[in-house]
Parts: C-alpha cells; structure tokens; sequence
C-alpha cells in the first residue's frame, strides 16, 4: 500500500515554512490573485485621475464658451438711428429728439436710448415697434418713457439680424398694433 500524497500545508501553517530560508511558502494561486488585485486598485485610482482631469478640462472648455458667446454677442450688436417719421417731420418738438436702439440679434433684445424725446401729450405713450419682415405685423417691443433716457426689451425670436423699429404715439397703454403716428423708424436692414 502506497501512502497518500502529501497535502499542500495552510498559509501560516508551522510545517508551510521553507527548510532553507525559514519564510512562509505562498501557494501559486494566492499570489496571482494579490497581483491581480493590487493591479485592478492601481487601475481604478488611474481611471479616478482621469476622470477629475477630464472633468476639470470640460468645466474650462464651457468656461471658454462661454466667453466666446460673450464676445460673438458684440460682433453680432447693430446700433440702430432712428430717423424722424413722417408725423415728427417739421415738427419742431421732435426736431432735437433723438432715438438710438442697441439690438443684440443673438438674444433677440435690445436698449433703446433717448435724448430731447418731449414728454407724450396727456393720455398717450410712446410705443417701441420691432419691424421683422418674416412677421405678419410689428412686434411690440414696450413703452419708451423719455424720463427714463433708456429701456432694456426683450421681444420673440425674429426672421433676421437687422430687423427695423418704430417708435409711434399711441392712445392710452397702446395695443397689438401700432394705431398712431410713426415718430421715428428705421426699416429692417439698415
């Protein structure tokens, strides 16, 4: 009768240590899964890394983005006179009056400017128009106050860059339209 192999000892196991240096015997597998699995921390703390770099690299890239709309924004503004209309014209009120518009295309909004604008007779205002030919009348753009010197509007998207304003006298508050006597204008495109 042959007697059994002898079985492969425990880690730790007294009779696991190496005659010659006195070391503990690791056993093949074990080891390879150490390996394996200081290789896969090394990896994930890597992958980590790369992660925050490539967060911190998009945060910047929206940063740069976002300035660059910022600075298309000025390119894209049209400053706009406003002639006198037909009504104003030999009007002396309106003769000194003058009305500027800052149109920011990309925001669809804008600041109209006055200077010398009268105050609006009792019972009326003065309207802003914006003239989009893609549109199927004038877009109100709010009232204008001379006293104020300036009003900041925001109006629907419009069909171009350049669109044109109008400045009218309405009755009352106004309405959807524009009833009353063009002021001031500049057509759509100039």
């Amino acid at each position: 009768m042959e007697p059994p192999p002898p079985s492969e000892p425990a880690i730790g196991d007294p009779s696991s240590k190496d005659d010659a240096t006195g070391r503990t015997k690791a056993s093949f597998p074990a080891w390879i899964a150490y390996v394996v699995a200081v290789g896969l921390m090394a990896l994930g703390i890597a992958q980590a890394v790369r992660i925050g770099t490539l967060k911190s690299q998009l945060a910047a890239a929206s940063a740069d983005a976002d300035q660059l709309r910022q600075s298309n924004a000025f390119l894209g503004l049209r400053l706009a006179t406003l002639g006198l209309g037909g009504a104003a014209k030999g009007n002396a009120a309106y003769v000194s009056a003058q009305v500027l518009v800052a149109w920011d295309p990309y925001r669809n909004r804008g600041v109209v400017s006055t200077q010398n604008l009268p105050s609006a007779p009792t019972g009326y205002n003065y309207d802003l128009w914006v003239l989009d030919p893609g549109a199927e009348a004038p877009i109100g753009a709010g009232l204008i106050t001379p006293e104020d010197g300036s009003h900041v509007f925001t109006v629907r998207p419009v069909s171009m860059g350049a669109p044109g304003f109008v400045v009218s006298l309405e009755p009352g508050v106004g309405g959807p339209v524009p009833t009353g006597p063009i002021l001031f204008a500049v057509a759509p495109g100039q």
